[in-house]
C-alpha cells in the first residue's frame, strides 16, 4: 500500500511539474517555436517576444520563455533621442520620437501588427522603463524596416537577466 501511495505521489508531482513547464512556455534545451503558423496579416510585422534568464555558458543551461508584453513601435530613435538610465545601456526612461503603434504579445510570445511600411524602433516596458538591447549600424535602437506589401518577422529578445 505504501508503494502504491508513493508511486501515485511521485507521478502526481511529475505531472504537475510538466504541466507548469507547459503553462510557463519556457525552454531550456532548445529555442521556443516561432509561431509562424499564427500569422494572418498581409502587411506589417510579426514575431515573438522571448525572455532569457540564467547562465547560457555553456549553452543549454539558461531558460528562454515566451512572454506577454506590450511592444511599442516608435519613429526611429538613436541614443540622442532617448533618456537613458544610468545603470543600464538597454533601459530608457523616455523615448523622444513619436509613438506610432502598440501591440500585445500573447502567452506564446507571438505578436502581429498591420503597420505602414517604414523604419521603426521597437521597445517593451520592463519594471516601468523602456527596454531594447540591440542597435543598427546607423545607431538606430532596436530597428525594424518594413517594406510595402510584405510581412516582416522580428524577434524581440529580453536578455537583461541572462549571462553569456
Amino acid at each position: 500500500m505504501k508503494r502504491i501511495f508513493i508511486t501515485v505521489l511521485l507521478v502526481s508531482i511529475l505531472a504537475c511539474t510538466k504541466e507548469s513547464e507547459i503553462n510557463n512556455h519556457c525552454y531550456t534545451q532548445t529555442d521556443p517555436p516561432d509561431n509562424a503558423e499564427k500569422v494572418s496579416i498581409d502587411q506589417g510585422v510579426w514575431g515573438n517576444v522571448w525572455f532569457w534568464s540564467g547562465n547560457f555558458m555553456p549553452p543549454g543551461r539558461g531558460e528562454i520563455c515566451q512572454v506577454e508584453r506590450t511592444l511599442y513601435f516608435y519613429e526611429p530613435a538613436t541614443r540622442d533621442d532617448v533618456e537613458g538610465i544610468e545603470t543600464s545601456a538597454s533601459f530608457y526612461s523616455e523615448i523622444n520620437t513619436n509613438l506610432v503603434a502598440t501591440v500585445e504579445s500573447d502567452a506564446d510570445g507571438f505578436f502581429q501588427i498591420e503597420i505602414e511600411p517604414g523604419n521603426y524602433s521597437v521597445f517593451v516596458k520592463e519594471n516601468g522603463n523602456y527596454y531594447a538591447n540591440r542597435s543598427g549600424g546607423d545607431g538606430q535602437i532596436s530597428p525594424v524596416e518594413l517594406e510595402e506589401g510584405t510581412v516582416t518577422q522580428f524577434r524581440f529578445d529580453i536578455t537583461y537577466d541572462a549571462v553569456y
